[in-house]
């Protein structure tokens, strides 16, 4: 399909977030949750699952608002990111820390790529006009960003010294 409009471009944007907040919902984080060995991290994973879940439910409200209805393109991206992950994470011992920090290297690409969605999400649905719909999408943006810092900073904090010693031991 041919990009036609500033709004069809904008559409085809939220059907590609929606694509990402599923398949996160559905495979990513309840996977990363289930590798974590961290009770730190699983409990971050645990509570971003649960903004995800409302990240999808504010992207219905946002396609009812502009009156698109809410449906999902192929988000190649994410299937790459989380592709590459899963490996890494596979290549990794279970319960190690070198895996916590796999799970954190993931985790954060997955917030950066997110926060540049909706960053250009939010500034399309204001060029548009479409105000209600711009503060839902920056709301979500906000969360986005917080969790990336909470996963640097537990990595930072606990994991990454975890980590650093079994190449120590090595």
């Amino acid at each position: 399909m041919k990009i036609k409009s500033f709004n069809e471009l904008f559409e085809n944007g939220l059907r590609y977030a929606y694509d990402t907040e599923q398949k996160l919902v559905k495979k990513g984080i309840p996977s990363m949750i289930e590798a974590a060995s961290s009770q730190e991290l699983r409990s971050a994973l645990e509570q971003h699952l649960q903004e995800t879940r409302n990240h999808a439910t504010r992207l219905e409200r946002v396609f009812g608002i502009i009156g698109a209805e809410p449906k999902t393109e192929d988000d190649d991206i994410i299937d790459e990111i989380t592709k590459t992950a899963d490996h890494m994470v596979g290549a990794t011992e279970e319960g190690s820390p070198l895996r916590d920090a796999v799970l954190i290297i993931g985790g954060n690409h997955v917030e950066h790529y997110e926060m540049a969605v909706y960053g250009s999400l939010a500034s399309f649905a204001r060029q548009l006009g479409y105000g209600e719909a711009a503060s839902l999408l920056e709301q979500t943006l906000n969360e986005e960003k917080a969790a990336d810092a909470k996963l640097t900073e537990i990595g930072e904090r606990s994991v990454n010294p975890r980590a650093s010693q079994v190449r120590r031991a090595a």
